[in-house]
């Protein structure tokens, strides 16, 4: 059986000397996770913008970022699915260093995802 390990990209990395624990788990947990799910993230952001009634593909844009880090810093039910799109492929491990500070967590989780979707605007 494959391990959720085994279906993480590997995301080559600088040393990490001078980084925080909290910044080993971002680079070594959440954005080789974010990078496996990344499909999953952009069709779950996809999705939002069909049920919104905001017309976001007449958005300049400067207001289709704008949108994005809105959607995604205000709308609790989107920032839960996405954050736990996040959390189902922590190991037992990880979830245990995740709920060392949930909240530290779920906000680099979703600047991560902010960030990832915002590079992508293209293919929205």
């Amino acid at each position: 059986m494959t391990s959720r390990l085994d279906l993480r990209p590997i995301i080559k990395t600088k040393e990490f000397e001078n980084s925080t624990d909290e910044e080993k788990f971002q680079t070594l947990t959440l954005r080789p996770i974010l990078k496996l799910q990344n499909q999953l993230l952009i069709q779950l952001f996809k999705n939002h913008i069909s049920e919104s009634k905001n017309s976001y593909y007449s958005l300049s844009p400067e207001n289709k970022v704008l949108f994005i880090e809105n959607s995604l810093q205000k709308n609790i039910v989107l920032k839960n699915k996405l954050i736990g799109v996040t959390l189902g492929m922590l190991t037992l491990d990880e979830l245990a260093v995740y709920s060392t500070d949930t909240n530290l967590y779920n906000k680099r989780i979703m600047s991560l995802i902010i960030e990832r979707i915002r590079s992508q605007i293209r293919i929205l």
